[in-house]
């Protein structure tokens, strides 16, 4: 069960705005229009899912929901500030403190324990975490996500799913405002996705605001809405209707292994 996160967002002001948000690559001689003007806008403790084909311009959203690139016109503002007017340093503070970033790789370091892999974020805080500090917090996050008791275990000693929940409790360490996902379930069977999934709707019903990338039907309806992209547009937003809850697809699996072995 993961425990209470310290604070309900603010709903009064948008968490991300995009205004006519365009993003182009220039590959020799050719431009590559990768978004060609979105306006979109999450409140604070929504779960989002974004979906669209390779080339639909949902991957450079991301990248640029998580200020790891910067629009070529428009404006996008992450908890009121325009990222686009940051310099370097100043960007990434705000993805240290504003964001934390879940991948389908897990991304794990291999010879460092659970608890150093969560631990990793607190090292580019400014100003910086005490030791003591870092492995108290390193400990609630692991706790958060079902892992105290893995926390001395290195990735090769975890299976796909308890990394990807190492992956989680070190992308909540500095307790950020957002929490990013891409494709966080591409390397896990169908239980386990759902497992995580049943986390990211306990961290959301706590207040957290998720947005993912999935390619996923099944996945996005664990979602409370979802944003299509198609050729660097958004093509349709809407509320998930008939939304999955990971707890009872998981009573469902176990309903019907039980089925199977009664047989």
């Amino acid at each position: 069960m993961i425990e209470n996160l310290p604070n309900k967002p603010d709903v009064t002001v948008p968490l991300i705005q995009l205004e006519d948000f365009r993003k182009t690559y220039v590959s020799g001689e050719v431009e590559i229009h990768a978004v060609r003007g979105v306006t979109l806008a999450v409140q604070p403790g929504e779960f989002v899912a974004i979906m669209g084909a390779s080339g639909s311009g949902k991957s450079t959203m991301m990248n640029t929901l998580g200020c790891l690139d910067r629009p070529t016109s428009g404006q996008f503002l992450l908890d009121g500030v325009n990222v686009g007017e940051l310099d370097r340093d100043e960007l990434a503070d705000l993805r240290n403190q504003k964001i934390g970033f879940v991948f389908q790789g897990f991304n794990l370091l291999a010879r460092t324990t659970a608890l150093e892999n969560v631990e990793l974020p607190m090292l580019y805080c400014r100003p910086g975490v005490s030791s003591r500090n870092q492995r108290e917090r390193g400990e609630r996050a692991l706790v958060l996500v079902g892992l105290a008791d893995r926390a001395d275990h290195t990735p090769s000693q975890l299976s796909g799913g308890q990394q990807q929940r190492v992956a989680i409790a070190r992308a909540l360490v500095n307790q950020p405002k957002l929490l990013l996902a891409d494709e966080p379930t591409g390397n896990l069977d169908s239980r386990t996705s759902i497992e995580i999934m049943g986390i990211f709707q306990q961290l959301n019903d706590q207040g957290m605001t998720v947005i993912m990338v999935t390619h996923e039907l099944d996945i996005a309806r664990y979602c409370r809405r979802v944003v299509v992209m198609r050729d660097g547009l958004v093509r349709g937003d809407e509320a998930v209707k008939n939304r999955f809850l990971a707890t009872e697809e998981v009573a469902k699996l176990d309903a019907e292994q039980k089925a199977v072995q009664l047989a």
